[in-house]
């Protein structure tokens, strides 16, 4: 059993070896600089949660009573965020997962075929919950007294209480699947994650964090802390992991052995269960996972209305715009994103409303000019999710296009009116409702708009561009596509043309401003002398997406891919 868990575990790191290792053989410099600015902004993590932590255990008599409760507030949250990621992870792993089929085959042991897909859920749901929690985790136990040894065992438990989300999504997609075809149910889950993920960031802001910044910030966090009272949920697998965590740092033995005690019975019973129903119930419904593969069972004999769409697919001059939009409504993953769309328009307008009237002695539109900044980095979040994705997500379908009549130019067309042109207008619609909001006049609202009008069509094309030259046709999801060599890129370049644009723009209207960034050999840019570096600017950014729009064209001509 041992035996075959480690060689399907093999073969899934040999799988992620090969695809680093193609990435860095292909585009050295990229992907090294990339790794080297992820590692930088890691550290600057790493490096702020000790900073906070040790601002909190500083604190006189109850430094050691907020940090405590702090911990079981993140731990807490954590069981949430899990469970929202282990939802669709599940379902998608364990029967919507392309090479089920070819694993279906391999002569291993059952219970450790079960034991890989759920490390495999388990890691995909987790992992960003690993990489910044067990940090904050490592420092609670080092600056609270703890034992030296301590550190990694407090790793260790909230890598076991990650895992009770991963085991809950199992046993019910396994539950649920037996009921209902497993792609309906993948559907389900995947709306439900995104309406959830979309009330979360909502409610975040609603709390307004930036409260807790400045003077008095942390007594009102303390007041928050003790409004949010725990205590009652002392069911909850968090709090037992909590209270664990915290017997540890005062080297309080037996409640920590008592905790200890609950959650590896609990963790004990959990996993009986699931590796019960998988006996039970996985093996019997194996043919339903190999049926959402195929797509039997789905197949529906209907009549086609006359609908603005069918009649649009008939005419050549618009039938890709209307095979995008035929696309995105029939697929969840994509038209369930217009929650994320509400909630980030609710977020935004709702943080305008809490900015200050007089902000640091200068003017109402030098800070509108600034909070460009928050609309450009929402327009660079549309454009990685929407149009760099849209062209991976055709999947192998895009090998149509090579005898498609149509040509290459009318398919990329097509991206950019159905998801370019929506990122544009709902951009402009943050620029506008804000101003109104900040009481700004017609002039400075549409020099404003001008800005972001600038910002939103250079991402665009930067996705695009980056889109055809990053595709691929083979992903699972292609919502990957985002945290891929291109989606870094993407996110990299557009950050900080999006920081240039910015400090331009606040430079040219706000001298004190201009006169700060002169220090750091910024040029003067005021009055006149604006022109030659806007126009400059505009030339070499043209120039870049001019080139990466011909150079993903022949990507795509050549299909190398």
């Amino acid at each position: 059993m041992i035996r075959d868990y480690f060689l399907l575990s093999r073969l899934a790191s040999v799988q992620v070896k090969n695809r680093l290792m193609i990435n860095l053989k292909a585009r050295p410099l990229v992907f090294l600089g990339l790794g080297c600015f992820g590692a930088f902004f890691y550290w600057g993590y790493l490096h702020l949660c000790y900073m906070l932590l040790a601002f909190i255990f500083k604190q006189p008599i109850y430094g050691l009573l907020l940090a405590s409760r702090l911990l079981q507030i993140l731990l807490f949250i954590s069981l949430g965020v899990g469970l929202m990621s282990s939802l669709t992870n599940a379902i998608a792993h364990f029967y919507m997962s392309r090479d089920l089929e070819f694993q279906f085959g391999l002569p291993v042991n059952f219970q450790s075929w079960v034991l890989h897909r759920f490390s495999q859920v388990y890691m995909q749901s987790n992992w960003m919950l690993l990489l910044f929690g067990g940090p904050f985790i490592w420092f609670y136990m080092d600056l609270g007294s703890a034992p030296p040894w301590s550190p990694p065992i407090g790793i260790a438990v909230l890598a076991l209480l990650a895992a009770f989300p991963s085991l809950f999504s199992s046993i019910l997609c396994m539950l649920l699947v037996k009921i209902f075809p497993a792609k309906r149910v993948h559907q389900v889950f995947l709306v439900l994650t995104i309406v959830l993920v979309a009330a979360v960031i909502f409610l975040f802001r609603y709390l307004e964090p930036e409260q807790f910044i400045g003077p008095g910030g942390l007594e009102r966090f303390r007041g928050y802390s003790d409004i949010v009272n725990l205590e009652s949920y002392q069911w909850n697998p968090a709090i037992w992991a909590a209270n664990l965590l915290a017997a540890l740092s005062a080297r309080d033995w037996p409640t920590a052995a008592t905790y200890a005690a609950y959650l590896g019975g609990l963790f004990g019973a959990v996993f009986g269960v699931f590796l019960a129903i998988a006996n039970r119930l996985y093996r019997r419904s194996w043919d339903r996972a190999l049926q959402s593969l195929s797509g039997e069972g789905d197949i529906q004999m209907t009549t086609a209305g006359d609908s603005f769409l069918s009649r649009a697919l008939m005419r050549p001059a618009w039938a890709q715009e209307a095979r995008e939009i035929l696309l995105f409504l029939r697929d969840p993953s994509q038209w369930s994103q217009v929650f994320v769309l509400l909630s980030l328009l609710g977020l935004y307008l709702f943080s305008v409303t809490k900015l200050p009237k007089d902000p640091f002695g200068g003017s109402l539109f030098e800070l509108a000019l600034g909070n460009s900044g928050f609309i450009a980095f929402i327009s660079l979040s549309l454009v990685s999710r929407f149009v760099f994705t849209s062209f991976s997500n055709d999947g192998q379908a895009i090998w149509l296009m090579k005898t498609a009549p149509d040509g290459w130019g009318r398919y990329v067309r097509g991206k950019f009116l159905v998801f370019g042109v929506p990122s544009l207008i709902f951009s402009l619609l943050l620029n506008l409702l804000s101003g109104v909001l900040m009481d700004l006049n017609g002039f400075e609202l549409f020099y404003l708009g001008a800005g972001v009008f600038w910002d939103t069509l250079f991402m665009i094309g930067l996705g695009l561009g980056l889109g055809m030259l990053f595709i691929d046709p083979g992903v699972d999801n292609p919502l990957k596509m985002i945290v891929s060599t291109g989606g870094f890129l993407l996110m990299a370049s557009g950050l900080f043309v999006t920081f240039i644009h910015v400090l331009l723009r606040l430079s040219y209207e706000s001298r004190v401003v201009n006169e700060l960034l002169s220090m750091i050999f910024w040029p003067d840019v005021q009055g006149v002398k604006m022109v030659p570096y806007a126009l400059g600017l505009a030339v070499l950014e043209i120039a870049a997406v001019v080139f990466l729009l011909r150079r993903g064209l022949h990507h795509l001509r050549r299909g190398d891919y």
